[in-house]
């Protein structure tokens, strides 16, 4: 879990849901450079295709279509304003598609088709939220539309996040009619206060989760919220800090929990010592690998606080998932029979990009995030957040 890849949704991983350090493609004379957070700040955000479809740019440099589960990395060129994206998530060439900015559109030009998107105007609010001995600084997105919305707070992972490592999350709620807020670390960005560390120690875990509780309080009282309709979204290590947020805020509604363990903290890292977090294939069976990590009993246990839980929470889980033993989860999971559980299995890996290893070195080769994740994700919300108000 320390040394495990930061992703997105990834949305996480997702989308920004992992740990440890981002992989970088190799750059050369012949390759184009990833585009940075500085050259995209005038892009991020969400734009509407002809066909529906919601394309999110992510300040981190990544492309997502929520249509066809596309997630890519951007290229720079010789224009600022125009970029590339490959057919797998770090392989630059050869360039899938051509992606141009201009005046609020996004113009997205392959072999293929053109299509236009224009770029839906949400609102964006920077708020510095107090907790406790720290003021940590936020953003809150509110999406269009009147009325009370339902409101969701991101949760970080194990990296020393700043808020702009959930543009992914914060494009896919924020389509769905969610307040999205995220937020810098405390001690991280411009937040205040010491940072707690990567390791989740019982610490560290109660200090992030007394900072995600500050940040759900505010948003539910924050103009245009529907305060009994606000939630919770962690992914990988906030899987551990979430349950035990919602402890602390008895009038959190829902959670959503990405590649999320509940499993021990030694268990888990157990499982990711296997592969390095990935880095290379295991040397033991799979099911030895399992009943080794069965027999330890140590390191912080979250079932308790699992156990608690007692409203609708979506469990998205990746088959291949190289930090997280999610056939253990699973079987955690069953044992508690807890009706209010919705677990997807998605054919993934830690960062829920489509993975048959779940090793990092196809992440990189992925496609992109499982196609039937922001679906599924959907369908969920509208049953049990968007129309339960």
């Amino acid at each position: 879990m320390r040394r495990a890849f930061v992703a997105v949704l990834v949305m996480c991983a997702v989308m920004g849901c992992g740990t440890g350090s981002l992989p970088v493609a190799t750059s050369s004379a012949a390759q184009p450079s990833p585009a940075s957070p500085a050259l995209l700040a005038a892009y991020f955000g969400s734009y509407r295709a002809g066909d529906g479809d919601i394309l999110i740019i992510a300040r981190l440099g990544w492309f997502f279509d929520t249509g066809d589960g596309a997630y890519r990395t951007l290229y720079a060129t010789d224009a600022p304003n125009r970029f590339t994206i490959g057919f797998r998530f770090l392989e630059p060439s050869p360039a899938f598609a051509v992606i141009v900015f201009d005046a609020g559109t996004i113009t997205v030009t392959e072999s293929s088709r053109r299509r236009v998107a224009q770029r839906i105007t949400y609102k964006q609010t920077d708020v510095a939220v107090p907790a406790a001995g720290a003021e940590l600084a936020a953003t809150i997105t509110d999406p269009l539309g009147s009325g009370a919305h339902p409101g969701i707070v991101v949760v970080h992972g194990a990296e020393r996040g700043e808020r702009y490592f959930y543009d992914i999350w914060v494009g896919v709620y924020a389509s769905m009619g969610l307040a999205v807020l995220t937020y810098d670390k405390r001690g991280i960005g411009s937040s205040t206060g010491i940072y707690p560390g990567e390791a989740p120690t019982v610490a560290a875990l109660t200090t992030y989760a007394d900072d995600a509780a500050a940040m759900l309080s505010f948003l539910s009282r924050w103009p245009g919220v529907d305060a009994s309709r606000v939630g919770f979204h962690g992914g990988s290590q906030g899987g551990w800090t979430v349950p035990l947020a919602m402890e602390r805020h008895p009038g959190a509604a829902f959670d959503v929990l990405a590649s999320a363990p509940a499993t021990t903290v030694d268990q888990t890292d157990q499982w990711a010592g296997y592969t390095g977090g990935g880095a290379s294939a295991p040397l033991e069976a799979e099911s030895r690998m399992e009943s080794e990590v069965q027999a330890i009993h140590t390191g912080y246990d979250p079932r308790s606080a699992i156990e608690a839980l007692r409203t609708p929470t979506l469990w998205l889980l990746g088959t291949n998932d190289r930090t997280v033993p999610t056939a253990i989860c699973l079987q955690i999971l069953s044992t508690l029979n807890k009706p209010n559980f919705s677990v997807h299995v998605l054919p993934t890996g830690h960062a829920l990009l489509v993975n048959p290893t779940g090793l990092l070195a196809d992440d990189a080769r992925s496609p992109g995030l499982a196609l039937e994740m922001v679906p599924s994700l959907r369908q969920w919300m509208i049953r049990n957040v968007t129309q339960a108000g």
